[in-house]
């Protein structure tokens, strides 16, 4: 997630383990009809091909003003894991900080961006927050419409870009019930054979239900909610 643009630091062959994570960051964005923050803490199966099983934790929590996303992958010899801060006003999303690690073979890197990094475009962990409320808006649903474009800072500070339209608004079946979504296909614009198929809570921001990741038509990796915890408190311990 080369599986997406400038995949996190691992080595090729692991880059679809943790390709879901680099899912796209937005600029700061208008209040329209957006669903409020709610703490959650969703655990994920990822199956690859040719690949173990991995498991997946994300975890959005509230610490006063602000709000923290944190996501850790791990499967075989490779993990990862990353954590953003952000704070909402007037139905605006900033981000703070981000800050992230991965380990291959017990080799590992640390990167961070700091506010004055983020100002122009937030970090990608920011903005799975703020595209799920985006697209409960958003107007880009059919082929011969232009795709909505979504710009963001990956891990070492770099802009990358994401096209994606909205597909569907299923309700999805999963191992801890049927849960209502709405799904987008997301892409590259200079690779055009690379799809991410993402199914976000419809009422959660933030919360993603299933993923596929497909390569000329095949899917190559998907990911599955499976557990979901959400404590009536502001924030986990």
């Amino acid at each position: 997630m080369a599986p997406l643009p400038r995949v996190l630091s691992l080595q090729p062959v692991c880059r679809p383990v943790v390709a879901w994570l680099l899912l796209t960051c937005l600029a700061l964005l208008p209040s329209l009809s957006h669903a409020s923050a709610t703490p959650f803490q969703a655990n994920y199966a990822l199956s690859i091909d040719g690949w173990p099983d991995a498991s997946i934790q994300h975890t959005l929590s509230r610490h006063g003003s602000t709000w923290e996303s944190e996501m850790r992958a791990a499967i075989a010899i490779a993990e990862g894991n990353e954590r953003s801060r952000f704070r909402l006003y007037n139905e605006k999303v900033e981000s703070l900080q981000f800050v992230s690690g991965y380990r291959l073979l017990g080799l590992g890197k640390r990167y961070s961006l700091s506010a004055e990094d983020l100002r122009a475009l937030p970090d990608r962990q920011t903005a799975l927050f703020a595209l799920s409320r985006q697209v409960r808006t958003a107007r880009c649903t059919h082929p011969q419409v232009s795709p909505c474009t979504i710009r963001y800072l990956d891990h070492k500070g770099d802009e990358e870009i994401l096209d994606y339209r909205i597909v569907a608004h299923p309700d999805v079946t999963l191992p801890i019930g049927t849960l209502p979504g709405i799904r987008i296909d997301a892409w590259d614009p200079g690779k055009r054979d690379r799809h991410l198929i993402m199914t976000f809570h419809a009422d959660i921001p933030g919360l993603l239900l299933s993923m596929e990741y497909r390569r000329e038509g095949e899917i190559a990796s998907r990911l599955t909610l499976t557990d979901l915890s959400l404590p009536t408190t502001d924030q986990f311990p």
